[in-house]
């Protein structure tokens, strides 16, 4: 499902370029834009009971809430989004300081909160903005897959995409999404399952 969804956050990016080169010039996190505009791709795409902000266990045995939920095939999916933002300079981007060490670690502990939940869990994330053909975001990659115990590839779970900021310039985004397995899902005391 991973590789579905990675295609849907593409589409809705690729179809909304104008809010998202605001975003992209201005190094703008838009995680609440792209949560509704996903949630409402994933159902015209055949996704069904699809929920923003829905708990993450139908019985309410637990308070955390998933950013979208929705049933595909019968099963039912949690994914956690996030909007890291960079810092790489870049032509036609406000140059600011923005610690992407602090949001890679935020998108571990999103992966590590779905484990109470009852969906099969999915962290999506959008690194931006990127320079085109820049590959620093790889290291990304490697240290949630280090920290989360998993093995990641930029070929399984990553797409870079380029996409307008302005008439002169462009940057690229990348689009990853990982499936967190069963084994990573932490049990009542936040220990990780064996």
């Amino acid at each position: 499902m991973h590789e579905t969804v990675r295609k849907w956050m593409a589409d809705v990016l690729k179809s909304h370029s104008a809010p998202v080169s605001i975003a992209l010039r201005q190094r703008a996190k838009f995680e609440g834009w792209l949560k509704f505009a996903l949630a409402a791709h994933a159902e015209q795409n055949g996704a069904t009971n699809v929920e923003v902000e829905a708990q993450l266990s139908e019985s309410g045995q637990t308070r955390s809430r998933s950013d979208i939920s929705f049933r595909w095939n019968g099963a039912r999916y949690d994914v956690e989004l996030k909007t890291p933002n960079t810092n790489w300079r870049m032509p036609g981007v406000d140059e600011k300081t923005r610690p992407i060490t602090k949001n890679i670690s935020c998108i571990v502990d999103d992966a590590r909160k779905l484990a109470s939940g009852d969906g099969e869990p999915l962290v999506a994330f959008v690194i931006f903005p990127v320079p085109p053909g820049d590959q620093r975001w790889r290291e990304c990659l490697e240290r949630i897959g280090r920290e989360l115990g998993i093995s990641l590839s930029p070929e399984h779970h990553a797409d870079q995409v380029n996409l307008p900021i302005s008439s002169r310039h462009t940057a690229d985004v990348v689009i990853c999404c990982v499936s967190v397995p069963r084994a990573q899902r932490a049990d009542s005391t936040g220990q990780a399952a064996a």
